[in-house]
């Protein structure tokens, strides 16, 4: 209990001086510069373990949410189903009748694969499925279960009426019927098939199904397919489908390897029928010629009635046959190779796959096919795993290039030797002819004859040959494709992967939640333990005040500060104590002082740390006078249970002999602050101050001044020069670092003597290291100057925030 009686009269020396005198502020002396640069310190690993220590709640909670979130994204996410199916595209036959005339296109494994993807195929498959038919309206109470439904018209609707219980009345959105029919059983008419399940019907519901547009539709089944080489050089496609229905997947599946066979089949189809067509126009020429030619000859024998030639004339026209024979092939293999040609530069222009075709005699070009089909498997396999935009696949293409660049210029030597081959044929003809010249002009005219008809007919017998397999290859057509696997209904989903997202998830929150403790320890700028101190500010801690825990259990009754009355026996009294020892030894000198109690910033338990250091030093029997000199937010007043005035206001400018307390239990002599002045500065700065000091010092052994912060305002700096020693209260884990190396500074610039840093552990924090709190701003200038604090008190929603913070922190 504290107890006090009145001050006896006439103790305080004052003289009535000039307002002038009363209210002079002493100039500021010249500033000091002082060194606050951080020693280097080496980090060891437990350094980063205390880090996740420290700060191991929030570490918690980011994985918990990255976890949670993850599992509650698996187990709710529709599940994603997957069907595929296997293909085996075969190489055509070595002695094809397009590859013999030069006009087969050997497609690649890469243009089946664009095949497979293409959006003609897609739009087969919704079409043929009936996908683009949906139902638009269903009376209510009606459940209709649509087994098969095939549309083959262009309408734009069906509407289907109820007759009865298990009978309907198909018609058009026109109202023209069709026909009528049966649940259970197929109907068919105009096209359309259907088969319903009428499963709770009655006579007068209906129905309507409408035709939808197919575009959304045919990019939704182009982007479900996926196709991919089985392998390296094995000829084998993976063709599969992925939809929220495995049904549906398996169907689109099957359906587009259907509808990739009849497209396939149709196209060796065409190919065959363009060989037909091309041998048949050129027989219908060749024919007139072989008729001409015999008739000629025919008639020729007649006329000059010769039958047969001589040896000499039968001789040349052999050689002469042959060189022709010859000339025609090496035409043939000119035509062929233009077409290489004209192909590989269509290739070399767009960017396509180009497959070589086989010229005999041609070595280099058989070395260029397999060095380009090489790359192209490589970058095939490159695409399975990167984008066409990749590096290495890029790399691959240029590489792709250069070999058909090559390829093409082979190309174009073999078209010179295939010319020049053909010119030597034509000029030993020529010599021939010449030496057919000679021979008598009956038997020379017989011979050209006989020569023209050999030609023409040999000719004519090998396309008739050629023309009959091509028929046979026709009406024999099969397609290069084959189905190894056909799609089946897949058991069991692909997506969400369970296992594998729990696993991602429990990774990445474990990473974030790391991060984030890091992030926030490297943002963290506040001082936060001794060490700190010393590096940071170049001071020394005299001592660690722990968090009252008296102070917690109700804050309007701020007595409960007074840790020293209350539980002389508690770790904090304790702290105190050796807070009072570490001042004893500084002060061992000195007879009497004046001790100057200030902090960085409101709110870091200045006055506490004030009031009861007045308490402790008094306990050792010496005669202690504890001064509120905070006149801007007095709360000194409070932990004493006594009124705030009279005090040091009243008593410097009324002498008003009132103002000094004194206490039995504890045994001090205490001086509120008074009245709040409207010049609190310059009041503390006067030379009335200045004496009561200078009696101060006479009459007591320690002389405690609680003075406000130094940032905020400059009254601390007013008092700094008259005390003896500063003690500066530091709230560890809130102050920035340049915030308490700016009130450092300030202090110092009017020769202060700081003598050490009390930390202050008032939020039970202690060294962790939390957070990056701005608390150096403007808004501790606002309210300080006697405003009561409920009047700047923040918005509930943030001080909520904060609690829950400050919680997390804790």
């Amino acid at each position: 209990m504290i107890s006090d009686h009145p001050a006896s009269a006439g103790w305080f020396p004052f003289q009535p001086e000039s307002e002038s005198e009363t209210m002079s502020e002493p100039q500021a002396p010249r500033r000091r510069q002082t060194d606050l640069s951080p020693q280097e310190k080496e980090v060891h690993l437990s350094d980063y373990l205390n880090i996740l220590l420290r700060r191991w709640k929030i570490a918690i909670l980011v994985f918990a949410l990255v976890f949670i979130g993850t599992a509650l994204y698996t187990f709710i996410a529709t599940p994603v189903y997957e069907a595929s199916a296997t293909l085996q595209v075969r190489k055509p036959s070595q002695g094809s009748m397009l590859k013999e005339l030069g006009m087969e296109s050997e497609s690649s494994l890469t243009t089946e694969i664009e095949v497979l993807q293409s959006r003609s195929l897609a739009e087969q498959v919704v079409r043929r499925m009936n996908l683009d038919w949906q139902v638009a309206s269903v009376s209510p109470g009606l459940d209709v279960q649509i087994d098969e439904f095939n549309m083959n018209g262009t309408l734009p609707g069906l509407k289907i009426d109820l007759t009865g219980p298990t009978t309907y009345a198909v018609s058009d959105l026109a109202g023209r019927r069709f026909g009528t029919g049966e649940s259970g059983r197929p109907f068919e008419a105009n096209g359309v098939r259907l088969l319903l399940t009428l499963r709770a019907a009655q006579p007068g519901q209906s129905m309507t199904v409408e035709r939808q547009p197919v575009e959304e539709l045919i990019g939704g089944i182009q982007r479900s397919i996926r196709v991919v080489e089985m392998g390296k050089g094995s000829n084998m496609l993976r063709v599969s489908s992925q939809n929220s229905d495995p049904a549906r997947a398996r169907d689109v599946v099957n359906m587009l390897v259907e509808s990739y066979l009849a497209t396939n089949v149709a196209s060796k189809t065409r190919e065959a029928g363009k060989t037909v067509d091309f041998i048949g126009e050129q027989l219908t020429g060749l024919k007139d010629k072989l008729d001409t030619s015999e008739q000629a000859l025919q008639e020729y024998k007649v006329q000059t009635g010769l039958t047969t030639l001589g040896p000499e004339g039968g001789s040349l026209v052999g050689k002469v046959g042959g060189l022709e024979q010859q000339k025609n092939e090496l035409n043939l293999k000119r035509q062929r190779v233009e077409y290489a040609i004209e192909a590989l530069q269509q290739a070399l222009k767009r960017g396509t796959p180009f497959t070589p075709p086989v010229i005999e005699g041609a070595a280099q070009l058989g070395e260029l096919a397999a060095r380009l089909a090489e790359l192209e498997a490589a970058r095939k396999s490159l695409l399975v795993n990167f984008t066409p935009a990749h590096p290495a696949v890029k790399e691959k293409e240029a590489e792709i290039h250069r070999v058909q660049e090559s390829m093409l210029s082979a190309y174009q030597s073999a078209r010179q030797e295939l010319a020049l081959g053909e010119r030597d044929a034509a000029r030993t003809i020529a010599g021939y002819d010449s030496q057919l010249k000679e021979i008598p002009e009956t038997e020379l005219e017989l011979a050209k004859r006989t020569r023209v008809h050999k030609v023409n007919a040999e000719l004519y017998n090998f396309l008739l040959q050629k023309q009959q397999e091509a028929r046979i290859a026709q009406a024999s057509t099969i397609s290069s494709v084959d189905v190894v696997d056909a799609a089946l209904t897949p058991k069991e989903p692909i997506k969400p992967n369970k296992k594998k997202n729990l696993a991602l998830g429990f990774v990445l929150g474990i990473m974030l939640g790391v991060g984030l403790v890091f992030l926030l320890d490297y943002m963290d700028q506040t001082i936060k333990t001794s060490d700190d101190v010393r590096e940071k500010l170049g001071l020394t801690v005299l001592g660690i005040i722990p968090r009252i825990p008296f102070a917690d259990e109700d804050a309007r009754l701020p007595g409960k500060r007074l840790v020293t009355t209350l539980a002389p026996r508690s770790p904090v009294v304790e702290a105190f104590r050796a807070l009072r020892t570490n001042l004893n030894f500084l002060t061992a000198r000195e007879a009497h002082k004046v001790i100057l109690v200030t902090s960085s910033l409101p709110d870091e338990g200045k006055s506490t740390v004030c009031g009861n250091l007045a308490v402790i030093l008094a306990q050792t029997g010496a005669k202690v006078l504890l001064i509120g000199c905070d006149l801007r937010r007095p709360s000194l007043y409070a932990m004493f249970g006594q009124s705030v005035e009279p005090g040091l206001t009243d008593l410097l400018i009324e002498e008003n002999q009132a103002a000094l307390r004194r206490f039995n239990n504890p045994k001090i002599d205490f001086i509120p602050a008074g009245r709040i002045p409207p010049n609190p500065a310059e009041i503390l700065g006067s030379e009335r101050m200045k004496k009561l000091l200078a009696t101060a010092r006479e009459r007591y052994d320690y002389v405690v001044l609680d003075a406000p912060p130094v940032l905020p305002v400059t009254d601390a700096q007013v008092l700094a020069p008259l005390s003896d020693l500063i003690l500066v209260v530091l709230e560890p884990c809130r102050i920035p670092e340049r915030a308490a190396q700016q009130m450092v500074e300030s202090l110092r610039a009017v020769d202060g003597k700081i003598s050490g840093v009390i930390l202050n552990d008032k939020s039970g924090r202690g060294f962790k290291y939390y957070g990056s709190y701005n608390y150096y701003g403007n808004k501790y200038y606002r309210g300080y100057y006697g405003e009561a604090k409920d009047d700047f008190q923040e918005k509930p929603a943030i001080a909520a925030l904060k609690r829950v913070w400050d919680k997390l922190n804790s």
